[in-house]
């Protein structure tokens, strides 16, 4: 049973065009974070000089495992917390602020050290994925089910443009290592992306407002009981919402593709002799294909359903692994990255509107942590998997065998009905849930 007011709906003044542009400003400004630290700078970094040995996919995959584990024990509760008090945006500053510093910590990591190096990534990715919960938790807030898609997808086409601002940054610095090894330059890049995650963010914090109501917390209750009590409650009615986890579970499968060619692609293209600037270059041109596709796609959950475009999203990645592994030519790597990045931007825009459509919304904070629970636990398991097979029967088998996680998905994705779920989020608004649908 609900606390009295516990489930009062926030606030519904309309987001303004400037206030929904701040929203998705800070997907602009921590796009640095996976473009420089997780998928390109840092996890080539890590691996040629942190630990410069035959392990160095296995512990760079674990040290994913461990902070993306640790995030799905917090990130619920965080969620339910923030949706209770009402303190999304403080829990969100907080987030920020610890990711910019850890950030700019990594440039301490020298050659060898290992330890460090994986402490200070665990620290920053926890912190970083625990304000990708938070900020999307606002999207239900800040605009239609009608309109979900394509905010959603606004949202990340802007993150990829950061993304690729970012890398121009940070250029002249990666390419000094690429070329001359110079590490200096290397850790300095760290520092810039700390910098570019400051400085883009502060707009969220300006503009955009926190609509969730505040409510006082009941007898010889604290907010962290209070979020592990419900929690318990949610999970107690997930026949409630019966769509909304099982797309969380078909998400948290095929993600575990998504999240393997994000913290492998740099790795990967160096084995088949693409570095140094060329590298640099692949990633600009996938960051612009990537964002191309989170708008595009954006539209089309609104115009069809968010259902197909994350299944077309899903057979374009099945693509992406069959031609990777068939390759060596590194003018078909270029082009096959650049359907991986209009893949990208489809899968993961459409998996945020959808969790988005599918949340009643005062619970907004506590569903979009479910969903980071299932994300974070799918890029904790697909990388370390990935590490596993790699070590053991070699790179492209382990590309090849990725396509099997988007195989599920398709199939997955077939049984989601967005009608059904949009009549559950709803019912548990205590809103009337309107005239039956269809499967969309």
């Amino acid at each position: 049973m609900s606390d009295t007011g516990a489930d009062a709906p926030p606030t519904t003044a309309p987001a303004s065009r400037r206030e929904i542009l701040s929203w998705a400003l800070f997907d602009f400004a921590n796009s640095s974070y996976t473009t420089l630290i997780v998928t390109i700078g840092y996890s080539m970094y890590f691996a040629k000089t942190v630990v410069a040995s035959e392990n160095s996919e296995l512990l760079w995959g674990a040290s994913n495992f461990i902070s993306e584990g640790l995030v799905v024990l917090t990130a619920p509760i965080v969620g339910a917390i923030a949706d209770f008090s009402g303190r999304k945006k403080p829990f969100l500053l907080l987030t920020w602020l610890g990711c910019v510093g850890g950030t700019a910590c990594l440039g301490l990591v020298g050659p060898g050290d290992i330890a460090l190096g994986m402490t200070l990534f665990v620290v920053s990715n926890i912190l970083y994925s625990s304000g990708e919960n938070l900020i999307a938790a606002f999207l239900p807030e800040i605009t239609t089910p009608e309109r979900m898609g394509r905010v959603s997808g606004y949202g990340w086409a802007l993150g990829y443009f950061g993304g690729l601002v970012s890398i121009a940054f940070c250029f002249p610095f990666i390419t000094r290592y690429t070329q001359y090894g110079d590490t200096t330059a290397m850790r300095l890049s760290f520092t810039v992306v700390a910098a570019f995650f400051l400085l883009g963010g502060l707009p969220t914090f300006v503009f955009l407002r926190e609509r969730a109501r505040r409510r006082p917390l009941p007898a010889g209750e604290n907010y962290v009981s209070l979020g592990f009590r419900r929690v318990r409650e949610t999970l107690s009615r997930v026949l409630r919402y019966r769509q909304l986890f099982l797309f969380l579970i078909v998400f948290g499968i095929y993600n575990c593709g998504v999240q393997i060619v994000i913290k492998f692609a740099s790795i990967y293209a160096v084995e088949i002799g693409i570095a140094g600037d060329a590298m640099l270059v692949f990633f600009l041109v996938v960051q612009i294909s990537a964002g191309v596709g989170a708008f595009a796609f954006g539209f089309l959950q609104d115009y069809a359903s968010s259902r197909t475009a994350i299944i077309l999203s899903l057979v374009l990645w099945l693509i992406v692994c069959i031609v990777a592994y068939m390759t060596t030519s590194t003018a078909v790597f270029y082009a096959v990255g650049n359907l991986a990045g209009l893949a990208m931007g489809a899968a993961q825009s459409g998996g945020r509107a959808l969790v988005g459509t599918f949340s009643p919304p005062e619970r907004t904070g506590e569903f979009f942590g479910f969903w980071g629970l299932f994300w974070k636990l799918s890029a904790g398991v697909g990388p370390l998997s990935f590490g596993v097979v790699e070590r053991f029967l070699g790179m492209r088998t382990a590309i090849l065998l990725t396509g099997l996680f988007f195989v599920v998905g398709i199939v997955g994705m077939l049984f989601i009905n967005e009608a059904e779920g949009r009549a559950e989020a709803r019912a548990g608004s205590g809103k009337p849930s309107g005239p039956p649908g269809v499967g969309a």
